[in-house]
């Protein structure tokens, strides 16, 4: 069974084993066929899988180029088949939390305001919080 742990997608910016980067067969190779996808009729030119409510965005050259989530605040699923491990975000702390055990973790954390809500940046990652709490969660290269 696929884990999608939240740490190595925000630390090493690796969802279940995928990651920023990778063509369509590396991903489908990791995480399986996608639940969904989105804008083309067909999953093998599709530039939006969905496993759960986790996105892989893809470029025009078949590579991923973004890891998104903006389902956050209603409850981050894995999709079926996979697990999800919550981390820090387990009890759904606000964004001065996340911050402070980020940086207990030994992390980097740039703050700031970036489309008009609080982000924290860890690596690749984007934290945005939303009334202090996650709201979307990006990752690119």
């Amino acid at each position: 069974m696929t884990c999608f742990s939240l740490r190595e997608l925000i630390v090493e910016g690796r969802l279940g084993g995928a990651a920023v980067g990778m063509g369509r067969d590396d991903v489908r190779q990791r995480l399986g066929a996608p639940d969904d996808w989105g804008v083309e009729e067909t999953v093998e030119r599709a530039s939006i899988w969905r496993y759960g409510n986790f996105e892989l965005h893809f470029g025009e050259d078949g590579r991923c180029w973004m890891i998104f989530n903006d389902y956050a605040q209603y409850g981050l699923n894995a999709g079926p088949g996979r697990t999800l491990e919550l981390w820090l975000f387990a009890d759904g702390p606000d964004d001065s939390v996340v911050s402070a055990r980020l940086r207990a973790d030994g992390l980097s954390v740039d703050e700031g305001i970036e489309r008009d809500m609080r982000r924290l940046r860890v690596g690749a990652a984007k934290l945005f919080f939303e009334h202090n709490h996650l709201a979307v969660l990006v990752v690119t290269g």
